[in-house]
């Protein structure tokens, strides 16, 4: 009997196809509240330090199965249950661990796969039924998951590309050498000081260089170093 239906493998190979290139980019120069994770380790004991996804990809990986039907309904039952206590969006920290929920995700699917083929076909029990429930509901629940992530995205996305800054901006802002570019940048406080300060040999060569730094920086490395929460948002596909 092979309770996985092509409704929840069709979720889980759209879960990995649209978010599991995050990884891609996985260190962006910035807070590290704009980072994602790359894969975890997910072999040997469950350690203190592993989180709360990459302990239940090891639990999952710990399973076998037995010779029974009422043994393997029960050991299926548990992998969706436990599968289930991670399906919950929490902003950016899910983001920033997308990498270990596909792998979890994609675990659990091909352990159930597995498990739930060796489950006769005639095979009735009540425990069957609580299975189709679990399942139903873990179906529920990844659809939610994954609008509410696509959701997420698109909206910080959007407010990140109306605060981009732009690299033709600060350069003009540059030009004059009194760091106005500073102003636009990072803090207004900077641009204050070296007015302030104008009138000294260091602040207009510190200024040159900060122009010569900016007229040579690419758009990508600009946009790393200014515009961290554009790069981290637009690093996940989310076309349909």
């Amino acid at each position: 009997m092979n309770i996985l239906n092509d409704v929840v493998s069709g979720l889980a190979r759209q879960f990995g196809r649209e978010f599991g290139r995050a990884g891609a980019n996985s260190i962006l120069k910035g807070a590290n509240y704009y980072a994602v994770k790359g894969a975890s380790d997910y072999s040997g004991r469950i350690k203190p330090s592993d989180s709360d996804v990459v302990k239940s990809i090891k639990e999952i990986n710990k399973v076998k199965f037995v010779s029974t039907n009422k043994g393997n309904i029960s050991r299926l039952i548990e992998l969706t249950d436990l599968v289930i206590s991670n399906i919950e969006f929490n902003g950016n920290q899910t983001l920033s661990e997308i990498n270990d929920i596909t792998e979890l995700i994609n675990q659990y699917n091909d352990k159930f796969n597995h498990g739930s083929a060796l489950v006769d076909d005639d095979y009735k029990e009540k425990s069957v039924d609580y299975l189709e429930e679990r399942r139903n509901e873990f179906v529920r629940l990844m659809d939610k998951f994954n609008n509410d992530i696509k959701n997420h995205i698109e909206q910080n996305l959007e407010i990140a590309k109306n605060k981009r800054k732009s690299k033709n901006t600060a350069v003009l802002l540059a030009i004059p050498l009194l760091g106005f570019q500073w102003a636009y940048l990072k803090s207004p406080g900077y641009t204050v000081l070296s007015i302030l300060l104008c009138w000294t040999v260091i602040v207009p060569i510190i200024n040159l260089i900060s122009l010569l730094k900016l007229l040579l920086m690419k758009e990508d490395k600009f946009d790393q170093e200014f515009n961290p929460e554009y790069v981290y948002f637009s690093q996940f596909n989310i076309k349909n």
